[in-house]
């Protein structure tokens, strides 16, 4: 037994023995709980929690609620600060919000209709610049009118007839958390509070004991972040932790403990700069054919991961079901390279991959074996690894100028239900993580963001088209993820669960 053996061993028979101690002397059992992370949480930024899910997974609905809410199985909008809602236009630019009664922030603040004009004014700063914002509003702009205290009415530039879906992204922070700087103590209405948050080591919230809704069953959660899933696994297993998430799939061997379930991310290269040869359409083509996608599935990636046609789930308005995954064709692939060669394009220039095994759970194999996939064709393709910080500094603009041709891999989480949380950010011109530059794309983003019903979802589907056919990325998989639950916990993961851990879902079996 080595050295690591003996620690995992003495820290589980220690637990072990805390606990029988605890049941002899009559003590009642613990109600605190430890959840081990893939990866460091550098921020707890409320209006960064919708797109960074390492701080949605803590903050949202935990210490930071919406408005609304999102049923994890079916989409459908449900109740949450929010009682009610109404269109008070044709054209949906106008809506008026009813608001629950009885609600205290944790500091002692009265949730009410001023509340929550002063949670939309610090979306809207400019000084904080939220990725929550540049993501769900793009250009548009919202507004609010307080009615009476528990009545308000959000007005915005342009129609947002899915307003009560984007509420349930719209975290409702304090009116007393400053507007200017991002802040280090996030302050909501949740069920828990955040008590002490070291950035090198932990993070770790208490239950709320002024909430307004049903009174959870777990105390205090300690968060911790360890980079290898084996670890993550094992802390669980030994007692160390009670939940591991990200597990990677060779360590989730126990039945018992271990689940699987598509967690609503989807994965694609994107082709971060299209200087050549990136922007031959035959290399870009090239790209995709290398790639055997179903080699991965059941090796690196867990088993039930699906094969993707377009940077959405299925389940999303938008969603074009007559697009197919690319087939793994290498002898096209290198057709294709051999005509782009003749015609003078560089194809033996180095490109480089830029990935983040933060990402998920055996990135870096996966990312490996593409490079293979396509040195075997006749691309030059060299990886580099990131760490979170760097990977997530390089991928948004404004970017540096001169860029040689360069391939990101990054994973999109699209739970909210609707294409526009994902095509405005990746695809518009304006878009945030986009470096597409098509006045056609535009045109029907603009047109679907202001449609309801079937004509919004063709608008969609349309641009879903169109951006396949102009080869942006390499699409990949819709993701399954693996999760370890200790024993003594009744949980299971849903498809939010990567990017919302509700911590009032967790009950204790004695």
């Amino acid at each position: 037994m080595n050295r690591y053996q003996i620690v995992r061993f003495s820290l589980g028979v220690g637990a072990v023995l805390l606990s029988l101690a605890a049941q002899v002397q009559g003590a009642p059992p613990s109600r605190d709980i430890k959840i081990v992370l893939a990866t460091v949480l550098d921020t707890v930024e409320p209006c960064n929690m919708m797109t960074t899910n390492d701080t949605g997974i803590v903050l949202r609905q935990n210490i930071v609620e919406s408005l609304t809410q999102l049923d994890p199985h079916n989409g459908t909008v449900l109740p949450l600060l929010a009682t009610g809602w109404k269109p008070m236009d044709e054209a949906a630019t106008t809506w008026r919000i009813t608001l629950r009664k009885g609600v205290k922030y944790h500091d002692g603040s009265d949730f009410n209709a001023t509340a929550v004009a002063a949670a939309i004014n610090r979306l809207f700063s400019p000084q904080l610049g939220c990725r929550d914002r540049i993501r769900l509003f793009g250009k548009n702009k919202l507004t609010s009118k307080v009615i009476d205290p528990y009545t308000i009415e959000l007005v915005s530039d342009d129609p947002l007839p899915l307003m009560p879906s984007y509420l349930a992204q719209i975290g409702m922070t304090s009116p007393k958390m400053d507007s200017v700087k991002i802040t280090q103590h996030p302050i909501g209405t949740g069920p828990y509070e955040l008590v002490a948050w070291d950035p090198s080591q932990k993070l770790v919230v208490r239950r709320f004991d002024k909430y307004w809704g049903p009174k959870p069953e777990v105390e205090q959660a300690t968060y911790v972040w360890r980079s290898e899933p084996a670890l993550r696994a094992s802390m669980v297993a030994v007692g160390e932790a009670d939940i591991g998430t990200a597990i990677a799939m060779q360590d989730a061997n126990n039945p018992k403990t271990d689940f699987s379930y598509l967690n609503s991310e989807t994965t694609r290269i994107r082709m971060l700069s299209m200087a050549p040869p990136l922007d031959d359409i035959r290399v870009r083509k090239a790209l995709n054919l290398a790639i055997d996608r179903k080699a991965f599935i059941g090796t690196v990636l867990s088993p039930g991961v699906l094969p993707a046609s377009q940077y959405m789930m299925p389940s999303t308005v938008g969603y074009n079901p007559n697009l197919k995954v690319w087939p793994y064709d290498p002898d096209q692939a290198r057709q294709l390279l051999k005509e782009a060669r003749a015609a003078g394009v560089p194809v033996d220039k180095e490109i480089i991959l830029y990935g983040g095994a933060h990402q998920h759970a055996n990135a870096a194999e996966m990312l490996e074996g593409m490079v293979q996939m396509w040195k075997a064709v006749g691309l030059n393709v060299t990886l580099k690894m990131l760490e979170k910080v760097q990977f997530g500094a390089i991928r948004r603009k404004p970017y540096a100028e001169n860029r040689p041709p360069t391939l990101f891999h990054e994973q999109h989480d699209n739970s909210s239900g609707d294409a526009i949380f994902t095509m405005y950010v990746y695809y518009d011109s304006n878009g945030q993580l986009s470096d597409l530059h098509d006045p056609q794309v535009d045109k029907l983003l603009d047109e679907g963001s202001r449609s309801t019903g079937e004509k919004r979802s063709q608008l969609f589907q349309d641009a879903n088209k169109l951006v396949q056919q102009l080869i942006p990325d390499v699409m990949l998989f819709h993701m399954a993820d693996e999760i370890r639950v200790g024993p003594r916990l009744n949980y299971r993961p849903n498809a939010m669960t990567g990017g919302k851990l509700e911590l009032k879902g967790i009950k204790f079996k004695m």
